[in-house]
């Protein structure tokens, strides 16, 4: 089933942002459904281009759909942005724009089912004008209930992105444990089942920033739950009654603790980052949508500590008027910042 469109958040932003031109690229590593790079493709015709990746394979699929009337324009692949450069590399896309500008190749995304497209940058140089990272989880994510995202349905407690088997380390040696007894990369009940108390107490401290880590780890290893809504309800039943004065569902933190420690999104983040920056133009624009703390301060210190010029000196939040027709708008912060031109 065809992934339905993800409403992005933050786009009259992100276009006034960049101000992109027919002359101009986007380099979207997160492209979902095709939000962004719909709202780019259709503020700079007739010739500005788009390089899509997800690790997610459907909405890959999702996104050529979305965006068929601009496939002349578009590439795609099924790729993770933590190997940003390998990806788009081993796709073919740096190699054929250097060799030969003007050639339209296919791409080869790393998943062979994925849909493939074609390659029409009129740049010499393989740098792109603009980089986008719109990070977290899609709305069409959470609404497959086989992808165990969500604790509004229920499903297996899998968490995966993508069925991959590429990651960096995790910043968790317990869990470079677990993925190396396994053979695999663990989905969020493997880890659940392997974990020690403290281990998963830790993880949910820090990944979820939860107060009630250490009870609710407890509970968890003693009922071993392996369905989202079964972890949902022990999370219910351990925390107060009033847990955060009704502001949050009590799993909340617990999921994106476990999301978190299942995909390695953080350090993802981090080796990220400086591989689009070398990716960009001089005067080129990087651009990331953060959704809560951990992933901010990571854009926050990188900018912050490397050769780029800040654009965006506090982050730039959601209108009012998007968080009443978006409320996944309400959490969201806009980092920004410029690559200066060689001297």
């Amino acid at each position: 089933m065809l992934y339905h469109q993800h409403i992005p958040v933050l786009t009259a932003e992100i276009i006034d942002l960049f101000r992109p031109t027919p002359a101009d690229s986007l380099l979207d590593a997160t492209i979902g459904t095709g939000g962004h790079a719909l709202a780019y493709l259709a503020a700079s015709k007739p010739g500005g281009t788009v390089v899509g990746l997800d690790t997610d394979a459907k909405a890959i699929t999702a996104a050529q759909h979305y965006l068929a009337a601009y496939q002349d324009r578009v590439t795609l692949l099924t790729a993770n942005f933590a190997f940003l450069k390998d990806s788009l590399m081993g796709g073919g896309i740096l190699v054929s724009v250097a060799s030969n500008p003007s050639a339209a190749r296919s791409v080869e995304p790393e998943d062979q089912s994925a849909p493939r497209s074609k390659v029409n940058r009129s740049t010499s140089d393989c740098l792109f004008t603009h980089i986008l990272f719109d990070l977290g989880i899609g709305s069409h994510q959470l609404d497959d209930p086989t992808a165990g995202f969500s604790f509004q349905s229920d499903g297996p407690l899998n968490m995966k992105f993508s069925t991959g088997e590429r990651l960096p380390a995790s910043s968790f040696q317990c869990v470079n444990y677990v993925t190396q007894r396994l053979g695999h990369l663990p989905t969020a009940y493997e880890l659940i089942a392997r974990l020690s108390v403290p281990e998963l107490t830790l993880i949910i401290r820090t990944l979820g920033e939860e107060k009630y880590a250490g009870r609710i780890a407890q509970a968890i290893k003693r009922h071993l739950p392996a369905t989202t809504q079964g972890l949902s309800a022990i999370i219910a039943q351990t925390v107060p009654v009033h847990y955060e004065h009704g502001r949050i569902n009590p799993a909340t933190r617990t999921f994106q603790a476990l999301r978190l420690a299942v995909n390695r999104e953080l350090e993802s983040l981090a080796v990220a980052l400086p591989q689009a920056a070398d990716l960009l133009t001089g005067n080129g624009t990087l651009a990331v949508i953060s959704f809560h703390s951990l992933e901010d301060r990571i854009v926050k210190q990188y900018f912050h500590q490397s050769a780029l010029s800040l654009v965006t000196k506090k982050p730039i939040t959601a209108t009012p008027d998007e968080i009443k027709s978006n409320p996944r708008s309400r959490t969201a912060k806009l980092r920004a910042a410029r690559k200066k031109p060689p001297s």
